[in-house]
């Protein structure tokens, strides 16, 4: 059986892009995507690829929240990808789908939550960067980390050259994670379980 997915988006859409482009036999299909943002360049790139689409009014939460919800109630998604959604969820629209909501971070969780990733970690003269897969919860970048990878900081990066290094790796680790989901071989019972034991860590993508 296929699992499908809604796709929370606020910009360009390279991930829900990298999605769409690895989801023939993967064992998910994205059925609708959602975006705070009627300019949203990833909306363009849903309706290119012939999946329904929706602008939902975020001016404020309850209400951005409200038109959310009356949308997800009939696409009845078995996960939500958060992939550039600019927004935090409450505690009450997370809870509705508790552990079936999850993001795309571009730092090694729980390190650097938030924007500027990239710069940040230079001017903290880290080693490595990254990018984490996390269950969300009502805190910003903080729910448990599925997934991760790295790439070494190398001694002329910058904001621009890590962004362009990672994000090619951020998106196989999206599509990674969500055909372990779709698998069951990441799956949550009584706790989130990695090919039937308990995730201690995040699984790391090694290449």
């Amino acid at each position: 059986m296929t699992m499908r997915l809604a796709v929370f988006i606020s910009g360009r859409g390279s991930n829900l892009a990298a999605l769409l482009g690895a989801q023939k036999n993967s064992g998910y299909q994205v059925v609708h995507v959602i975006s705070n943002n009627a300019q949203a360049q990833g909306l363009e790139i849903a309706h290119e690829n012939g999946v329904n689409n929706s602008h939902v009014l975020w001016k404020e939460r309850d209400s951005g929240e409200k038109h959310a919800l009356a949308l997800l109630e009939t696409i009845q998604p078995d996960l939500i990808v958060l992939a550039g959604f600019m927004k935090v969820l409450s505690a009450e629209f997370v809870g509705r789908f508790e552990n079936k909501i999850i993001n795309i971070h571009p730092s090694l969780l729980p390190l650097y939550p938030g924007l500027n990733t990239h710069q940040r970690v230079l001017d903290d003269q880290q080693s490595t960067h990254g990018a984490s897969v996390h269950v969300v919860d009502d805190q910003l970048d903080h729910g448990q980390v599925l997934s991760q990878t790295r790439i070494n900081i190398e001694a002329n990066d910058t904001a621009a050259t890590l962004s362009e290094r990672l994000i090619e790796k951020e998106h196989r680790l999206l599509i990674k994670t969500v055909q372990m989901i779709a698998s069951g071989q990441l799956s949550c019972d009584n706790g989130w379980r990695f090919e039937g034991e308990p995730l201690l860590k995040p699984w790391v993508e090694d290449t």
